[in-house]
């Protein structure tokens, strides 16, 4: 075997273990929070997850479920299909960066110094993907963009191939290939169909036929308008598809080209004589086959367009060129071939799967389910033209959305110049690879500009400057594709840099062999600053935080309670124990969210265990928001004032309440105390429909009680479920990295804690209560600012001074604050030894002199024991920190003056 092919090969290897290892090594061993719990769930029983359903995923993540990997669970099972779809993904970027760096050369005829810049370079920009933030987020847990990148990058692979064999005979069947597999996969994410532009583009400035011909290129944009419909309209798509083959079979491109005229002609005319009537007769139902309707106006608009493809086949069909009714047959039909994996949700929602999002198994609720209605009515093509945020937010720092924030950190710390090289190596990249293959680098190009500023402008996401929430999370997996082809770019940067060296080295006298492989080596070691820099905040090893807090939850409540909870993040993670490991199935999770959508509401109704609902489903399908304003309710014995949700945006303000706040109010009254009900922690005040002062907490969850009370708590439930229900993996582990998600998610369990320890305290029980708060800060789940100043304050009133300073220091050293020490010294005070309480404050200036409360409270104190020496030498202190402090100043003089008066 020559020396090329090994090396070759051997990039192979290393693209594939070496990402595969690293993604096993850190690959979540349990539930992750997010997605990842729904998708999990979905995939062990064959669900149906949000819109809009990702059925190919979940088939293949049922697959993965059912494989017998040795002391292996569910969850680590599905995870473990993502890390190896994305370690596929690496390798395909490998072999795509090696054939567009030697498209057109003959690979095994490459020197050894050839081999090793290619090989080594294209290794390099895949190895750079493997180890950014976003991909290796993804690849470590159960998602979708994993298996969706595999499919784009072999697209973009085959695409190439195509264009080096596009000369040979039967050269068009990887064409088709592209087709089906595009649209095969958006039965897992839209993503996929993203390459079609691109790959039209490739077609046109590859085959002469079609670039020389007006016609083609017209035909060409017709059908690729035929095939995108079904972004915008499923039902223009289900139309415009099958009629489209079907007259490319009955007319085979013999009827003239003028014949279709007529039914173009005919639909215009239709179109705006419909338009002019008072009411729109365009949007009146035309088409009705079974519960599939489709309108005049997207009927005319379907027959137009199909006429006009027909039309063009004809026109083009003695022009020279493949690209006939036949070709066009073929590749329609993979097509709809493809996209027909997408009928899986209705056939399996029909079965009604305890996880049944949209409940899609009529055609009304489908077409809305693929068309994702369930985040908004109004098409985001049409949505991206009314920008809900600030150009600047969405393209450059904007949290939770911003494109540079994202990009910036992908390859290591922002802060730190290092996201100059890959930048300046994809840009290099794009350049030398137009001036090797203009085809392919137009491809990228492509890609990369509509997975980047298209994807910023049809997303449009929020920044909360619009009267728009901002964005509830980081969107960066958005831009997965974007950074995918960039690290392609950036391979054929690295090559770039490796040939020029070459060539300076050709020119000098140094050992050509030796500095050679010293630039290789320099390039091979790019990767391995995104690796150190990403691996501790993207190993999941040891975090079993989202398992346990699903399930502290869950343990929380009596049996069969129904249990409010808040949205996603709250809700994925306890479907995944119920469903995927059974555990508290007999819970009746209510997520608030859902609850303002029907058939989620039905489903509580009709699905164990039921929640008792009277309304029926005709009531139930008029559901809408109520007009309300701040009322009395009486329901189950207890009286409480409900407040609205909010305004309606009319002139007098009317106040009204969301369909889940009613849905709360009608299960109560429903239900009766039958049922212990609850709301999670993580459910927020506003989405309690004010009932407060009827909540006691039970560690992670509020029970409703029909005691009335303020801060109400059952200590002893409080105290079993803290201490000896619930779990903690990894909370304590430094190593367990915890994101600032994990970190806000924490801090419930931090105040179900300081909520027992301070009832201790008020009970008079302080010395209970410095019990439960040392054994929470060995934990070490929070010890924020909160927790150790209590603690601080609990030891100071107990007397144990000597424990109480060591926080005191903590809280001034790490959280910028004397709170501690003014605690402290207070309690000396209150117990009449103000000498300590001085000497305290002093200790704690003299190690901390800049904080300004500290010579504040120090000055209150020795103002109160009349001595005014001490109290103006303190200012005197102050004043140094702060010279233009006028008010010390003045304070300082009047002190004076009073000491001389006589």
């Amino acid at each position: 075997m020559k020396i090329s092919r090994i090396l070759y090969i051997a990039g192979m290897v290393i693209s594939f273990f070496a990402s595969i290892i690293v993604y096993i090594k850190t690959i979540a061993p349990t539930v992750p929070f997010w997605d990842g719990g729904e998708f999990i769930a979905a995939a062990y029983t064959l669900g149906v997850p949000h819109p809009p359903g990702s059925p190919l995923y979940v088939l293949i993540g049922r697959l993965f479920s059912l494989l017998p990997v040795m002391d292996s669970n569910i969850a680590w099972r599905v995870n473990f299909s993502s890390s190896l779809f994305s370690s596929l993904t690496v390798l395909m970027v490998y072999l795509t960066i090696v054939k567009i760096v030697t498209i057109g050369q003959n690979r095994a005829k490459l020197s050894l110094s050839e081999s090793l810049i290619i090989y080594s370079g294209s290794l390099t920009g895949a190895l750079l993907l493997a180890f950014s933030d976003t991909f290796w987020f993804n690849a470590v847990e159960a998602e979708v963009y994993a298996l969706s990148m595999l499919i784009m990058t072999g697209c973009t692979w085959l695409t190439f191939h195509w264009i080096e064999r596009h000369g040979e005979k039967g050269s068009e069947r990887y064409l088709f290939l592209i087709a089906y597999l595009a649209f095969l996969g958006i039965a897992i994410h839209m993503f996929t169909l993203l390459v079609t532009p691109a790959v039209f583009l490739c077609a046109i400035l590859t085959d002469k036929t079609i670039g020389s011909n007006k016609k083609v290129i017209a035909l060409f944009a017709v059908m690729g308008l035929v095939m995108s419909s079904v972004v915008s309209s499923i039902d223009a798509f289900l139309i415009t598809m099958p009629l489209t083959i079907l007259g490319l079979i009955l007319f085979r491109g013999r009827i003239p080209w003028t014949y279709f005229l007529a039914p173009i002609v005919l639909a215009l005319l239709i179109t705006f004589i419909g338009a002019e009537g008072a009411v729109s007769f365009n949007s009146q139902p035309l088409v009705v086959i079974g519960g599939f309707e489709a309108t005049w106006g997207t009927t005319m608009f379907c027959i137009i367009l199909v006429s006009i493809a027909l039309a063009l086949v004809s026109a083009s069909a003695k022009d020279p060129g493949r690209y006939k009714w036949q070709f066009w047959t073929v590749l329609l039909s993979l097509v709809a071939i493809g996209y027909s994996a997408n009928f899986y949700v209705p056939i399996r929602s029909a079965q009604q799967p305890v996880i049944n999002e949209n409940d899609p198994s009529n055609w009304k609720n489908f077409e809305g389910f693929l068309e994702r209605k369930q985040y908004g009515q109004e098409s985001m093509f049409v949505s991206m033209f009314t920008r809900k945020g600030s150009l600047s937010s969405q393209f450059g720092n904007g949290e939770h959305m911003g494109f540079w924030r994202f990009f910036s950190r992908q390859y290591g710390n922002p802060a730190f110049p290092f996201w100059l090289f890959p930048v300046l190596l994809a840009g290099l990249g794009l350049i030398t690879q137009i001036e090797r293959d203009r085809r392919s680098a137009v491809y990228l190009g492509v890609m990369f500009l509509i997975c980047s500023v298209g994807l910023i402008l049809y997303m449009n996401f929020s920044d909360g400057s619009r009267g728009i929430q901002r964005e509830v999370r980081e969107r960066d997996y958005f831009f997965t594709p974007a950074f995918v082809f960039a690290a392609m770019l950036m391979g054929a940067g690295v090559v770039a840099v490796l040939n020029q060296i070459k060539t300076w080295i050709q020119q000098t006298k140094l050992p050509r062999e030796a500095v050679t492989v010293g630039g290789v080596i320099l390039a091979l070691a790019l990767p391995f600053v995104p690796l150190n820099y990403h691996y501790s905040t993207h190993t999941r090893e040891g975090n079993y935080i989202p398992y346990d807090y699903a399930y502290n939850i869950l343990q929380s409540c009596d049996e069969n309670a129904i249990l409010f909870t808040n949205g996603d993040n709250d809700t994925f993670t306890l479907w995944f124990l119920q469903e995927v490991e059974g555990i508290r199935k007999d819970v009746r999770v209510v997520n608030l969210s859902l609850l303002n959508t029907n058939w989620y509401i039905k489903q509580l109704k009709n699905m164990d265990p039921k929640v008792d609902i009277a309304f029926p489903d005709e009531t139930i399908d008029r559901l809408l928001i109520q007009l309300w304003e701040d009322k009395e309710v009486d329901i189950g014995g207890i009286k409480w004032t409900v407040p609205k949700t909010g305004a309606l945006p009319l002139p007098d303000g009317r106040g009204y309440l969301r369909v889940q706040d009613m849905m709360i109010l009608h299960i109560l009254e429903q239900n009766n105390w039958e049922k212990p009900v609850f709301f999670a922690v993580t459910v927020s005040p506003d989405n309690k429909v004010g009932l407060g002062e009827y909540l006691q907490m039970e560690g992670m969850v509020f029970r409703i009680t029909q005691k009335r009370g303020r801060d109400q708590m059952d200590l002893d439930r409080t105290h079993h479920n803290l201490w000896e229900v619930y779990q903690y993996r990894g909370v304590a582990d430094s190593t367990v990295y915890k994101d600032p998600q994990t970190s806000n998610l924490l801090r419930n369990y931090s105040a179900a804690f300081q909520q027992l320890a301070l009832m201790r305290w008020r009970q008079g029980r302080l010395d209970d209560a410095i019990a439960e708060m040392e054994k929470y800060m060995a934990l070490k789940i929070t010890n924020g600012h909160i927790e150790k100043l209590l603690l601080t304050q609990f030891y100071s009133n107990a007397g144990y001074y000597d424990k109480a300073e060591p926080y005191a220091s903590d809280l001034a050293e790490e959280f910028n604050t004397f709170d501690g020490y003014v605690v402290l010294a207070d309690a000396y005070r209150s117990k009449g030894q103000m000498e300590q309480s001085l000497a305290v404050l002093e200790r704690g200036l003299a190690t901390y002199p800049l904080y300004l409360k500290g010579y504040e409270h120090l000055a209150k104190l020795y103002f109160q024991e009349h001595d005014t020496v001490s109290v103006i030498e303190t200012l005197e202190r102050w004043l140094q920190i702060t010279p233009g402090d006028t008010i010390i100043q003045q304070s300082i003089t009047e002190l004076r003056q009073g000491q001389n008066a006589p």
